[in-house]
């Protein structure tokens, strides 16, 4: 209750009574209790809906301002995510007290709220707001009750007191464990950091590096990028929308299922939204994704899994009022998974494995919480020992740790820190060698590109540059001159044609590369990834070499292009 302007009024005030005879109607079905009655306001709330009205009595001749002054303060009380509420005036001149509602309605509104007044005969009038069956029906039994009596409002004062209680008692218990929900959130705020760590241009290399989630990786066996993927972020405020996420839902639901039972929904729709998007992106080359949101979309629905068959873990009361607000954060959540850049599938994913692990097997066998004991240390809530429960949490967390672990060993982000080391690689059948990164010469590929036989060496965006090789074989031997008119035409048909959805940034150019005349053009690709075109004469054939680099590439790896077309030669 809120302290509010004194309202005088005698004792045969017919507002008054009517506030009563009111109050009676309204306590008398059943539903609702009595949380507090004094200066003529009384506060209502539902036993087992999320419902709140507060009745008000204006003594006759009240102005408008004097009623307002006094709803006023009860609307600015209310506070986001409470009950519907509805606020009843009781007496006063009609015209003044709808006068006296109407601009105490405020437009924007933190809960759902109704505006009412009930005058001199009992009829009852909304002013504003959603309509309540219950206070109509209430009104329409003026006539039939009395006020209550002393003892009578006692103890209705007592129950909704003790219903207080209870509910705070419940709320303060829900409120008391976030270890497992602090680890994760560091977790996740140090790998952000250290995949920062290695330098400008590293960042989406390093995040590759250590666990990015992607469909061909997995399928190549890096199966720990599944759950290393939960813990890495794109930048600070992706980790600042999941962290704060994360933080909302997390310690009610380690609360409410304990730390073991939450871990394993946590891992489980972590790595059920990692399958779900490693699936798609096994079809979609070069694409690849990170972050919580997975585990994130696990925790929402296992809360409205919770509200829809609770298991008798909380009271009627909460879980209808869960069950009032459990749907409008899915849909904002849903609708925003749909932009450009979100992974659809990895929230999908992880909300279906949330959602059902809540509705079957995690909440068997728990306390309800308002059977578990008080204190300051947040009470166990299994009533036994349950070693297989241990055992699984224990390999939940091992698996999350090892799949970073592995992902890091894998990876090696740091060697982003230094240039490449170069090793002398012969290209297979063609009789050609050149000095390529060591990374790029493990990752190797042959294909057949318009009669020509194509190495491929690197991944994009696993690595931050990928080479492309091919031999072009002569008509016939040429002499210098021969290989220099032949040069001269090669530089025009690169200027002509430059390739499909690209911007040339320079006229191609003869220079020498290694001792050997060569060619080289530049072009930039609409998806940012510049392109490098080496032409490199031998004394019996032509190497063409494509280097594509990546925008961002680490700094210790620039000029890589030139370092690896001037070693082309002979096998």
């Amino acid at each position: 209750m809120v302290e509010l302007p004194h309202m005088e009024r005698g004792p045969g005030d017919e507002a008054a009574d009517r506030h009563g005879r009111l109050l009676a109607a309204l306590v008398g079905r059943g539903d609702l209790v009595l949380l507090g009655s004094d200066a003529g306001v009384s506060e209502l709330v539902g036993r087992a809906a999320p419902l709140r009205i507060v009745l008000v009595t204006a003594a006759d001749g009240a102005s408008a301002d004097l009623i307002r002054a006094r709803v006023e303060p009860l609307v600015k009380a209310a506070r986001p995510g409470g009950p519907p509420t509805h606020f009843v005036v009781v007496g006063g001149d009609a015209a003044a007290a709808r006068a006296a509602l109407a601009k105490a309605a405020p437009i924007i509104q933190p809960v759902r709220m109704g505006f009412h007044h009930v005058d001199a005969a009992g009829a009852l009038a909304r002013v504003k707001g959603q309509a309540l069956p219950a206070l109509e029906e209430a009104c329409a039994r003026l006539a039939e009750v009395g006020p209550l009596g002393p003892e009578a409002l006692d103890r209705a004062l007592a129950e909704g007191q003790a219903l207080a209680q209870q509910e705070r008692a419940i709320v303060d218990r829900l409120a008391g464990s976030r270890r497992v929900t602090a680890v994760l959130v560091v977790a996740c705020a140090a790998l952000l950091a250290v995949s920062y760590a290695f330098g400008p241009g590293t960042h989406e290399l390093a995040l590759w590096r250590m666990g990015a989630n992607s469909g061909e990786a997995v399928r190549r066996g890096e199966v720990y990028r599944l759950l290393a993927s939960a813990f890495l972020h794109a930048d600070v405020v992706h980790l600042f929308v999941n962290m704060l996420a994360l933080w909302s839902l997390g310690p009610m639901l380690e609360a409410l299922l304990g730390p073991r039972r939450f871990l394993l929904l946590y891992g489980a729709s972590a790595l059920g939204g990692s399958i779900a998007s490693a699936s798609a992106s096994a079809f979609a080359e070069g694409r690849w994704g990170v972050g919580a949101s997975g585990a994130i979309w696990g925790l929402m629905t296992a809360g409205i899994g919770i509200a829809l068959r609770p298991h008798g873990l909380l009271p009627p009361a909460m879980i209808a009022q869960m069950r009032s607000r459990a749907w409008w954060p899915l849909g904002i959540n849903l609708a925003y998974s749909f932009q450009p850049g979100i992974d659809l599938l990895a929230h999908l994913g992880g909300g279906v494995v949330g959602f059902a692990l809540v509705v079957t097997v995690l909440p068997r066998g728990l306390t309800p919480v308002e059977q578990r004991a008080g204190g300051e240390r947040p009470a166990d809530p299994e009533p036994r020992p349950r070693p297989l429960l241990t055992a699984a949490a224990t390999l939940t967390a091992a698996a999350m740790a090892l799949s970073v672990v592995a992902a890091l060993a894998a990876g090696r982000p740091w060697e982003l820190r230094a240039p490449p080391a170069l090793e002398r690689t012969a290209v297979a059948d063609v009789g050609v060698a050149l000095d390529l990164p060591e990374t790029l010469a493990k990752t190797t590929s042959v294909d057949e590109v318009d009669g020509l036989r194509l190495h491929t060496y690197g991944r994009l965006p696993e690595t931050p540059m990928m080479f492309q090789l091919a031999v072009l074989p002569r008509p016939e031997e040429m002499t210098p001159e021969q290989i220099d008119a032949h040069l001269e035409q090669g530089r025009k048909a690169l200027d002509e044609e430059p390739p499909e959805a690209a911007v040339t940034k320079g006229r191609a150019t003869r220079l020498t590369l290694g001792g050997r005349p060569a060619l080289s053009v530049r072009h930039k690709h609409q998806n940012g990834l510049e392109l490098v075109t080496y032409v490199v004469a031998l004394e019996d054939r032509d190497v063409l070499l494509k280097a594509y680099v990546a925008a961002d590439r680490p700094a210790s790896w620039a000029g890589i292009e030139d370092r690896v077309a001037a070693t082309i030669g002979p096998q």
